[in-house]
């Protein structure tokens, strides 16, 4: 596995998961948060979302999730996050891990394409291509359309 890849897979396997407060997790014991977005994402107060066949305007939905995907990795590749788009929790989180999820981000390079997959639970599903890596990443919102979910990992082949 390339040293690029394994970071991925090793970041994507702790890194920003929504968990509970209580929750106490030791390495190895982390649980793959794509196996249950629906349990880990705060509920929305939106419709389900239209079939990866609809556009963007059948979808508000899904172009809103790729808007503000796009944003936080344009902010992880520039000036940094931007913490008020997250719940109190996820951003408590991801300022935990910024030191190493950062430069990884950075080192997939420029974004070439988004592309919506399909919806997962409560979050929906990109395919997001960069010049040096293919990834999944899972978003969801909260009722206050705060980032409540925000997970990614190398692209399932």
């Amino acid at each position: 596995m390339k040293p690029t890849l394994m970071k991925t897979a090793i970041a994507a396997a702790v890194l920003l998961a929504p968990l509970p407060a209580s929750a106490q997790a030791a390495a190895g014991a982390v649980p793959n948060a794509f196996d249950r977005p629906a349990q880990t994402a705060a509920p929305q107060a939106r419709p389900a979302a239209a079939p990866a066949t609809a556009s963007a305007a059948q979808a508000p939905d899904i172009a809103r999730s790729e808007e503000a995907l796009r944003a936080v990795i344009a902010g992880a590749q520039g000036t940094g996050f931007d913490y008020s788009d997250f719940t109190t929790g996820l951003g408590t989180q991801i300022r935990q891990q910024e030191a190493q999820v950062v430069p990884l981000i950075k080192g997939f390079g420029a974004v070439k394409t988004v592309e919506y997959v399909k919806q997962e639970g409560e979050a929906q599903m990109f395919k997001v291509t960069f010049d040096n890596q293919v990834t999944e990443w899972l978003i969801g919102f909260d009722a206050e359309d705060k980032i409540a979910a925000l997970l990614f990992r190398p692209a399932q082949s």
